[in-house]
Formats: structure tokens, sequence, C-alpha cells
């Protein structure tokens, strides 16, 4: 199989966001996201907290989860895939409020099957599953890890990648979430062959703010953090995240080149 970040450099960056529940009515805050969406550049996002209105622009096309499973405005989703590619989306996932999944074909090698998320966050109950001791975090994950496990065995020949806010920290330091809850999350990503480039050591975030550890991940085939070949963008640069935009940095992955950057303020 050849895969699309084989050999030299490859044109393909893909990043993921959490916007915190952008809607429309916010136009000041919209039209600041959409300028960094600009800035970076990505040929695959992955939304999430995001809604229908907010787009990195007019040559992508989308993916999104169902309604959400929480109350809230029409057009919230809380995940969306875009993509500058070809993207076909894909059946629904076994959470189709929370997870999306679609294949998105670059110009050359093995599909990318991309699938976006948002698991619970610490407090949060999944369907009848209550947050106490991460039981709903950790029935969530199962639900989606054997969606995982079912798009590895359906596209042999493609490269799965999973992005999203995990709302877990991969991070040696404890930062959110907890210790089963990482130690589950690491083991699920190890059962589909997958790494995460926004773990430790290489966590972007933890890169710009020492006290901090990314919860939103790129999870790619464990041979891309193998080959150290991606550069990893976190944004805004600063000590925190920007609450005028999100509580959440933003995370990206260029997959062909080296070495971390942080962009400037647009």
């Amino acid at each position: 199989m050849i895969a699309p970040w084989d050999g030299d450099r490859i044109n393909l960056k893909i990043a993921t966001w959490n916007l915190a529940r952008v809607l429309p009515k916010q136009a000041a805050r919209t039209a600041k996201i959409v300028g960094w969406l600009d800035r970076i550049d990505a040929d695959v996002w992955v939304l999430t907290e995001t809604h229908n209105s907010v787009s990195p622009g007019p040559g992508y096309s989308a993916a999104s989860t169902g309604y959400p499973d929480r109350p809230g405005e029409p057009g919230e989703r809380w995940a969306t895939i875009w993509s500058r590619l070809p993207i076909e989306p894909l059946p629904p996932t076994r959470d189709p409020a929370r997870t999306v999944a679609a294949l998105v074909q670059p110009p050359h090698g093995a599909p990318l099957v991309v699938y976006g998320t948002v698991l619970p966050w610490l407090g949060s109950p999944w369907r009848d599953f209550p947050a106490d001791d991460g039981m709903a975090f950790r029935a969530a994950l199962a639900a989606q890890l054997a969606d995982w496990i079912a798009l590895v065995r359906q596209f042999p020949g493609g490269d799965l990648c999973v992005l999203g806010d995990l709302n877990q920290d991969l991070s040696r330091r404890d930062y959110y979430g907890s210790r089963g809850n990482r130690l589950a999350l690491l083991d699920a990503l190890r059962t589909v062959g997958l790494s995460a480039l926004t773990a430790d050591p290489t966590d972007p975030v933890r890169a710009v703010a020492r006290d901090r550890a990314s919860i939103d991940h790129i999870c790619v085939p464990a041979r891309v953090v193998q080959q150290g070949s991606a550069r990893l963008e976190v944004w805004p640069s600063g000590a925190a995240p920007d609450r005028r935009l999100s509580d959440h940095y933003g995370v990206a992955a260029d997959l062909g080149s080296r070495g971390p950057v942080s962009p400037d303020e647009p």
C-alpha cells in the first residue's frame, strides 16, 4: 500500500479546532474564526462545537454529524469534516450525534478515512451512562472504537485519521481528564494502529503553554509519528486560548514537513 504521506514532502495538511458553539449572530467572532481558518489553510478540517454557517471557504465540501444530543440552536453540530479534496460522506456511525466519518481522496496515494468526534468531557453523561469514574467517556469511546475497527476493515487500502475534541490529555503530566481515561484512549488508538501527534512529547499546546496540554487531538497511523515528518501548528500562540474566539486552541499537522511552528496573529 502506498500511503499519501510516504516519500518526499506531501502537500496534505489536517487540522481540528473546537469553536465553543459559535453561532451566526456572533458576527465579529465568526469573522475572526474564519480569518484563522483561512490563515491555517488546511486541506482537511474537523471543526467541533461548530455551526453549519462556519466554513473554511467556498472550495470546501462537508460531512457533518446529525443533530446534537443536547439542546441547541438550528445548525449546530458536534463535528463537521471540511475538505477541499474530493470527499465522500460515509454511512452513519454508532453515535451519529457526536461522530462523523468520510472518505477523502488526495491527488496521489491511498484515501484517508477521516473520523471527526467529540468525546464526553468531565462531568458529562453519555446516553444512559453517568459521568462518574469516567463511565460515560469509556462507553462512548468503546462505541467509537467499534467504528474505527469497522472502518479499518472496510477500507484496508486507506489510512484512518481520527480528529476532534477527545476531552482527554495525552500528557506525561495530568492536565484534563483522568489517568484511567487516558490509558483507555491510548489503548483504543493502539488497537487500530494510531498514534496522536498531539500527545507528549510532540504536543504543540505544551510547546506554547507549559501548564496546559492538548485535549483536541490529531491521531494518525503510528508510522507517521515514528517518521517525525509532520510539522505541527497551534493557534493562537500564547499562554492561554483567546476566549474571544474559543476556549480551545486549534491544532494542525502538515504531514510532509518538519518542525513545530506557532503562527502569528492574523
